[in-house]
């Protein structure tokens, strides 16, 4: 194989590459798109069911108010060193499956952990018959990191 067999090789390699990753990016956007939708459905169900609920915060409230806590963070740091190893990883080899399904895997969680923390506010308005008001924080910070962790083709992508 002479230099432009090689760099004719290449290049095929890169364009597909790039598109296989761009099909993953849209089959992780389609997913996060899922999730984001259920958020509104899942606070419409919960105030269709609920009536009025009672304002106190009692230690049940506190506890799912501190496992939201704990599933910000562990959202940011399971899906951060999930993400970072494979954009890594994709950064050394563009073709590698096994970081594709690493990368795929830590946007998956982080979306879930984001999620989670919207059913802890269904929880606290269904189960624990809280008012809509106490609700409403576990509400927007699930949205706000289910935003901030849209999925996003790796800044470090392979591109030769």
């Amino acid at each position: 194989m002479d230099v432009s067999e090689r760099a004719a090789y290449a290049d095929s390699m890169n364009v597909k590459n790039v598109h296989q990753m761009q099909s993953q990016l849209r089959r992780m956007r389609l997913i996060h798109a899922a999730f984001v939708l259920a958020m509104p459905l899942l606070v419409w169900i919960t105030q269709s069911v609920c009536g009025y609920g009672c304002s106190d915060w009692t230690l049940w409230h506190w506890a799912m108010a501190g496992l939201a806590l704990w599933a910000v963070f562990g959202g940011f740091q399971i899906r951060g060193r999930a993400i970072h190893r494979s954009e890594e990883a994709l950064a050394r080899d563009a073709s590698d499956p096994k970081a594709l399904r690493r990368w795929q895997a830590g946007q998956i969680i982080g979306m879930a952990f984001g999620e989670t923390i919207v059913f802890y506010g269904v929880v606290v308005r269904m189960v624990l018959r809280g008012t809509l008001w106490q609700a409403i924080p576990f509400y927007a910070v699930g949205l706000f990191l289910l935003l901030v962790w849209t999925p996003r083709m790796p800044a470090t992508f392979a591109r030769n």
